[in-house]
């Protein structure tokens, strides 16, 4: 639903007056009339929006003498994240799989095992979430996967000495884009090739700048945060960081002391007035939220033990 917000946002742009500044509004055919191109927006604090169909990119823009603009995407440092809280009441390990993908070879364990397949190769069908409790407590995570343009297995290492209830994220490769540049030349934006420039460059309306300046400067630092906030069913949007980021002023820290009591010793957030939901809907129960603290990964050279067996099975009948 947000994509389709700022996509429109994006579109509705073209229509504005032209100005010689860099910031502004462009737009660049695609060649495809199905998926209508891809829209720029340059805000003037040197922040970026591109959307075109099923993908948003964030990140920081900056020119140089040749008017060539550098693009910077906001994405992660790695392509995983690995949050933890301490449960009391779990025994072993607990570990929910966030965004991972049946065409990308993942592999997880620890030192002391060894590390095998999140998914099995002919999965074709997901449920969320996915979530694996192992019956040994883990003194670290290790984490893997085969890039393209990585010449040797590359481990993503996260050490562990108190947490026995995780989150693990994996980026795809359409998240963590690289640095990328285009030409700057009369008010159009040429990233490959000069045959085929951006629109003339478009002015952004007052409204619809700050909207985006809204949208842009949270997103920048939307991915690895510090902290995450979850309910037992892991719904990590509806409380507050997902829609209610779009408005103005948002502070989730604020929200969660105006709303929630919480408990410092287990890190646990209890509503100051619950409204429940049905038993079927755990889902959307935000009653009771607990926060999970990122981790920090180390990438390693080293080779672990391989188990061939998946973690998940999960093939479903065409």
């Amino acid at each position: 639903m947000k994509k389709l917000i700022i996509l429109f946002l994006l579109t509705s742009t073209i229509f504005s007056t032209a100005q010689t500044k860099v910031s502004g509004s462009y737009h660049v055919d695609s060649g495809n009339p199905d998926d209508g191109g891809y829209n720029w927006i340059l805000l003037e604090n040197h922040r970026f929006v591109m959307a075109t169909f099923g993908q948003v990119i964030l990140g920081t823009w900056s020119m140089d003498n040749d008017s060539i603009i550098s693009f910077i995407p906001s994405t992660p440092k790695y392509p995983f994240d690995v949050y933890g809280r301490y449960d009391a009441g779990q025994k072993g390990t607990k570990v929910m799989f966030d965004n991972f993908e049946r065409d990308t070879k993942i592999y997880m364990g620890n030192s002391e095992q060894g590390i095998q397949p999140v998914l099995n190769d002919d999965a074709n069908c997901f449920s969320y979430p996915m979530v694996k409790e192992f019956g040994s407590n883990f003194k670290d995570i290790i984490l893997s996967v085969a890039l393209f343009d990585q010449a040797k297995d590359l481990h993503y290492v996260a050490e562990n000495k108190r947490y026995n209830n995780f989150i693990v994220m994996y980026y795809s490769s359409a998240v963590r884009q690289k640095p990328f540049t285009a030409k700057f030349k009369e008010g159009r934006l040429y990233f490959r090739s000069e045959d085929r420039p951006s629109s003339l460059k478009k002015d952004l309306q007052p409204a619809e700048l700050k909207e985006m300046e809204t949208f842009i400067n949270g997103g920048v630092s939307g991915f690895s945060k510090e902290s995450i906030i979850s309910n037992l069913a892991y719904n990590m949007e509806a409380y507050g960081p997902g829609e209610r980021s779009m408005q103005e002023d948002f502070d989730e820290e604020s929200y969660l002391n105006y709303n929630y009591n919480y408990d410092a010793s287990k890190e646990v957030y209890t509503a100051k007035h619950p409204e429940g939901a049905s038993e079927d809907d755990e889902y959307h129960n935000l009653d009771t939220m607990y926060k999970y603290h990122r981790m920090e990964l180390k990438p390693q050279q080293k080779s672990y033990k391989k188990i061939e067996k998946s973690i998940f099975s999960i093939t479903c009948k065409d």
